[in-house]
């Protein structure tokens, strides 16, 4: 349960990886590839997409092609390009970030404004960036409203938003909003195959022609250009066709992880709700520390990730059963113990 990246292909996924149609996907000639990108750009009321090896090189071509050297990115503290990507953004793409403080993710406008930079002598605000649902937020679903108000807040100042939806599927599946809806928000969008909906590797990038056009051209640079990607798109397909609305069996587990995990001494929820499948737990009052606890589940044939010395991170996913939840739930309290 260290995160929805553990997913392993099912047997009818790897059935249709066997049977997959392949060509030469940096001359946009593989058939599986194609099929994928139309059903995506269907799916999202996008132009047109590119499949991508991973979410963090979706989210570094939109911002190549979003920004130029110097220019900064209005997004949360949180973020996943700001926290998880290595430095990407100011190495691939000489930006800067103008940090928000925001609950869960989820900034509003007026966070927005403040950091609007004075058109000269200072960094180019280039673009807002929203992480839908955000993972440091515990699975929170960015609010619709918020992000109508951020989408005119765009428009109005000219700058792009970018949705890193690498688990939008989750968003879509917990507040009932369609993907078409969540993409008419903003000028580019990506997801991830590889989390929630099981598949063994890959990401989409979604925007207009030109856009995308672009990000092909970055993407053939930074070494992403592969061939014969089709059994890769396969996996995505089938994904598409048969894992989405099962996403919500990992809601319900995750809210069950959390009611199981509540009596436990010493142990709290770091965010008050569990909307989708992300737990964060505060141990900080149990006397050990998140990693020795962790050691301990292990033991037990349990593991968690550790975003700190006194932080928890559990995630359930097509591999996590009811009842792999309760014999989770069952360890952290011995470990604990």
């Amino acid at each position: 349960m260290r995160s929805d990246t553990a997913t392993r292909p099912t047997q009818a996924m790897r059935q249709a990886i066997t049977e997959a149609q392949v060509g030469d996907d940096t001359l946009r000639e593989d058939p599986s590839v194609n099929e994928l990108i139309e059903k995506a750009t269907a799916l999202f009321g996008k132009e047109d997409a590119l499949f991508t090896s991973s979410g963090t090189l979706a989210n570094q071509l939109a911002i190549k092609v979003h920004t130029n050297p110097g220019d900064e990115i209005i997004a949360d503290a949180h973020c996943h390009p700001f926290r998880s990507e290595l430095g990407a953004g100011p190495f691939l793409s000489g930006v800067q970030f103008a940090l928000l403080s925001a609950k869960r993710g989820a900034y509003a406008r007026e966070d927005a404004e403040k950091w609007l930079r004075p058109k000269n002598g200072y960094p180019k605000s280039a673009l807002l960036w929203v992480e839908n649902t955000h993972n440091q937020g515990g699975g929170h679903v960015f609010p619709l409203e918020k992000l109508d108000e951020l989408r005119a807040f765009s428009k109005e100042q000219n700058i792009p938003l970018h949705i890193d939806g690498a688990r939008i599927f989750n968003a879509i599946v917990a507040s009932g909003i369609p993907s078409k809806e969540w993409a008419k928000r903003c000028d580019s969008i990506c997801f991830c195959f590889s989390k929630g909906l099981g598949c063994p590797v890959g990401s989409i990038l979604l925007g207009e022609k030109s856009f995308i056009q672009e990000a092909r051209r970055y993407w053939k640079m930074w070494g992403g250009g592969w061939r014969q990607a089709g059994v890769l798109a396969a996996a995505g397909l089938y994904a598409l066709e048969h894992h989405v609305e099962r996403l919500a069996d990992d809601h319900a587990n995750a809210q069950l992880f959390s009611e199981l995990t509540a009596g436990v001494p010493g142990v709290r929820p770091v965010h008050d709700t569990t909307p989708t499948n992300l737990v964060f737990l505060d141990v900080s009052e149990t006397g050990k520390t998140a990693h020795q606890i962790n050691e301990s589940m292990m033991e037990k044939g349990v593991a968690f990730s550790v975003p700190n010395a006194k932080m928890l991170r559990v995630v359930t996913h097509l591999d996590v059963s009811r009842e792999d939840v309760e014999t989770a739930a069952q360890a952290l309290a011995d470990s604990v113990r």
